[in-house]
């Protein structure tokens, strides 16, 4: 479930802009990936055309000897060599790809970073960099000598590894971010593989594989001293959901820790964002996110926004297929003594469409469900292709249940 946005806020708006970022990446890798399919394709049919009415066979030869006329050398050779290089971008662009993705959350990591020392300047009290006076009278404010203060202490931790930005985070604001997080194994491997793959050609290292039995990541046994990594669509998908759910978390501890105050703003993010995923499919992204939200997560700005978060864990584990976990998630909670909508949630995921029907009729026509929710909402998936539903729905909105295409406009 989800609920219009209320605050505008920085830190929120940060996790946003890093969502997009990543899920861009994530949609332009299926398209980069046919593209040099179909570019090595192409090149290899050139290469073989051009054999097959070049080449001269030695049959006299055992095996034969297979070879190309002097005067054809230079064409073969600019042949072959744009298929060498077909082969090559294959191997390549997935990985520039790939230190992409980690490059933005490092970015995002930076201005999360920003966003609260601006936010909390005292928190620079405890920083190490110092300004001489002749520097200070170089700058026209004493907010433009913040800034400076600030994009040093900043550009100063992201010089480090990614193991001690955690450790310094959580030096400077006091709470542990690495007990019990699941996937920083996980973050940790890939970010080490992203060194390799600029550092090394991706060639597995001593200091990588110890690194990673350090974090207690299970290695595959093809990953040895001296071997190539490479970069699979899988691979990359996985990594992409790791980086998007370890931002997001970050952000909101960060953001509930050090800013209070602003609780509700951050729950009406978490809840949009987990809505989102689960609106476009990603599950285990939304499952991840929702489980440390429900799970790890104690203060809420109201128990709407908990209820709320707890209907999206369940149908964000429905819809991925585990319909049993969805029900164990909805058994926990006595709905009857919450709101309608609340309770329409709760029936729709169990299935139970005459309760559904009946929730439906009493929050009416200008309820807190409305209309438009009914055909977009993940939640009603189900409950909208049933008798039930199509018969209530035109009750209350005096209307046959319909979704309207809009004309799509030439750019």
């Amino acid at each position: 479930m989800t609920k219009p946005p209320k605050i505008n806020n920085s830190i929120g708006n940060e996790i946003n802009l890093f969502i997009r970022q990543i899920e861009s990446l994530k949609e332009v890798l299926p398209i980069t990936l046919f593209g040099l399919h179909a570019m090595r394709s192409s090149s290899k049919k050139s290469l073989d055309e051009f054999v097959a009415k070049h080449q001269h066979i030695d049959r006299s030869q055992n095996p034969p000897r297979i070879t190309i006329p002097a005067v054809d050398i230079r064409r073969f050779l600019k042949v072959q060599g744009r298929h060498e290089n077909a082969m090559l971008a294959q191997t390549l662009v997935p990985r520039s790809l790939f230190v992409t993705l980690v490059s933005q959350y490092d970015a995002f990591l930076g201005r999360l970073l920003k966003a609260i020392l601006v936010g909390r300047i005292e928190l620079l009290n405890a920083s190490e960099k110092t300004i001489t006076f002749a520097a200070a009278t170089a700058f026209n404010s004493i907010e433009a000598i913040r800034d400076h203060v600030i994009e040093k202490e900043i550009e100063g931790v992201l010089r480090t590894s990614h193991t001690d930005h955690f450790k310094w985070m959580e030096k400077r604001f006091n709470l542990p971010l690495t007990k019990g997080l699941e996937i920083f194994p996980q973050f940790i491997e890939l970010t080490e593989r992203r060194n390799l793959f600029v550092h090394a050609d991706g060639v597995v290292s001593s200091h990588y594989i110890s690194t990673c039995k350090e974090k207690h990541f299970s290695l595959g046994s093809e990953v040895t001293e001296g071997a190539q990594l490479q970069v699979t669509k899988a691979y990359f998908d996985e990594s992409a959901s790791c980086l998007l759910v370890l931002g997001i978390m970050l952000g909101q501890v960060l953001w509930r820790k050090i800013f209070p105050e602003e609780c509700e703003s951050a729950d009406q993010y978490l809840l949009e964002t987990t809505y989102g995923l689960i609106d476009r499919g990603d599950y285990l992204s939304a499952i991840k996110l929702l489980d440390f939200a429900c799970n790890t997560l104690k203060n809420f700005h109201s128990e709407w926004y908990r209820i709320a978060l707890v209907l999206n864990r369940a149908q964000a584990y429905k819809w991925a297929g585990d319909s049993n976990k969805c029900n164990e998630i909805l058994s926990q909670y006595d709905w009857s003594a919450l709101i309608d909508s609340f309770q329409l949630g709760n029936a729709v995921l169990k299935g139970d469409w005459l309760s559904s029907a009946s929730l439906m009729r009493n929050i009416g026509s200008n309820g807190s469900v409305k209309k438009r929710d009914y055909e977009d909402w993940p939640i009603f998936r189900e409950f909208r292709s049933t008798p039930e539903f199509l018969e209530v729905y035109q009750e209350v909105f005096s209307e046959p249940f319909a979704i309207e295409i809009s004309e799509i406009q030439p750019i």
